[in-house]
């Protein structure tokens, strides 16, 4: 331990390089599964909903398993190369698919073993670097996620303007998800050389505010959103129905399960409507992405410092209005006839949502801190992921048959209706709870 803790002070812990090949192809397969179903596959909008919901129901499941798991065994690595192994056989499995039943098939496997390596990753963290480090430990281990997932929007969109080319949109992209497999196998390797247990597993982490606007979920699930676990620093415990909930937190709850499930009636058919509805490439969506998370990964550091003094509630109020304010750009743009015109204002308007997600991202953290039960934040926090869980799944499946049966532009504009109620929400709550210090107050 003590060697770790002075690697650490010097320099990156070796150990984290062992995550880059799993985090760039989990890049990959957010930004590119969607087109697969479509392109390669003959899939519709609707088999992409149904796909992302798939792989949240065993992402959610999987996660409260894993980290339980790893807990009582007091084990770690094993986990790390479950989770690399499962995420690379996925991912080959997935460029040999040829039909929807397939990539079912295919995809509720690979979401129940990927799901291994997020609260395992994030529990090694805790239990190799000494708690006085843990906020430069998880900004570092963030940051190399962010870059990494930024990396394979990069390479991705290389290969495929240089393939599609010459061996087709089929060819190119099977042979992207097979190489990508191939990548993330080579993390076993990593992982089997670098990894080491740590000598002392902690089962229970409780929560530290110390790291409150030090984390994003950059690194762990901003890049795959099919898994949403989003879990910060702790092992989800499933005790998280106790009786410590208070009505504030549970409004809370209900809006962010409503935003969620709105966001996600966009999220999830975003890249079609890009190809079938404004005529955009593969690399054009690929470099919309780019810009999207170049602007989150620059913003998430500074927001987490600005926001913690300022009242983020009020705060993701706005920047829940203003993601609104986008999707009815979005609905606008679905109206309209494509034109390159169109196209550029639809990735500067993407670009909008990567600053908003990146306050309302860091904030809501804080947010669930400041109304949750004294001592109880870790908990609230796990419930917290759970409700998007659940919401993710509802806003996958319903995105699907809403695109299908209404088009983009109605699914679009559920979505902002769905935000103007959470910002609507947040601010009343936000009068209600004005600051963080009355949160042990009664309601």
């Amino acid at each position: 331990m003590s060697e770790i803790s002075s690697n650490f002070s010097s320099s990156v812990p070796r150990w984290f390089y062992s995550l880059i090949p799993y985090n760039i192809g989990a890049g990959m397969l957010e930004n590119l599964l969607p087109l697969f179903i479509v392109q390669v596959i003959a899939g519709s909008v609707t088999d992409v909903g149904t796909v992302r919901a798939v792989i949240s129901v065993a992402s959610v499941l999987a996660f409260i398993l894993w980290g339980n798991l790893s807990d009582r065994l007091k084990s770690r690595r094993p986990f790390l190369l479950l989770g690399f192994a499962g995420f690379g056989v996925y991912m080959l499995l997935l460029s040999f698919g040829t039909n929807v039943n397939q990539v079912l098939v295919y995809s509720l496997l690979g979401g129940f073993l990927i799901s291994a390596v997020a609260p395992v990753a994030t529990a090694l963290v805790v239990d190799t670097v000494p708690e006085k480090q843990l906020p430069k430990a998880f900004r570092t281990f963030c940051e190399m996620g962010s870059w990494s997932f930024l990396g394979a929007i990069i390479l991705g969109g290389i290969w495929l303007s240089i393939l599609s080319n010459t061996w087709g949109t089929v060819m190119a992209m099977r042979s992207l998800f097979f190489c990508t497999g191939l990548l993330a196998l080579s993390g076993l390797i990593l992982c089997l050389l670098w990894v080491r247990e740590p000598r002392q597993v902690t089962s229970r982490r409780e929560f530290n505010p110390r790291l409150l606007g030090r984390l994003s979920i950059a690194a762990i699930e901003r890049r795959l959103m099919f898994a949403p676990t989003r879990t910060i620093y702790f092992i989800l415990r499933p005790q998280w129905l106790g009786k410590q909930l208070q009505r504030p937190l549970i409004l809370y709850y209900l809006c962010s399960a409503i935003f969620f499930i709105g966001i996600h009636l966009f999220f999830t058919p975003f890249p079609i409507f890009l190809t079938e509805g404004m005529g955009a490439t593969n690399t054009q969506v690929l470099l919309i992405s780019l810009g999207k998370s170049g602007i989150e990964a620059l913003f998430y550091k500074p927001m987490g410092q600005f926001l913690q003094a300022q009242n983020c509630i009020k705060l993701q109020a706005m920047s829940v209005a203003v993601r609104m304010g986008s999707l009815i750009c979005f609905t606008l743009l679905a109206l309209v006839k494509p034109t390159p015109v169109t196209l550029f204002l639809a990735g500067l308007t993407h670009l909008l949502t990567g600053i908003t997600w990146a306050v309302i991202n860091v904030s809501s953290a804080m947010c669930v801190a400041q109304l949750a039960t004294k001592g109880q934040e870790g908990m609230a926090l796990g419930m917290y992921n759970s409700v998007i869980g659940v919401a993710t799944i509802f806003g996958a499946l319903a995105s699907g048959y809403i695109v299908a049966s209404f088009g983009y532009s109605a699914c679009f504009s559920i979505g902002a209706i769905l935000c103007g109620f959470t910002a609507f929400g947040l601010w009343w709550l936000e009068t209600v709870m004005p600051t963080g210090k009355a949160r042990d107050q009664p309601f």
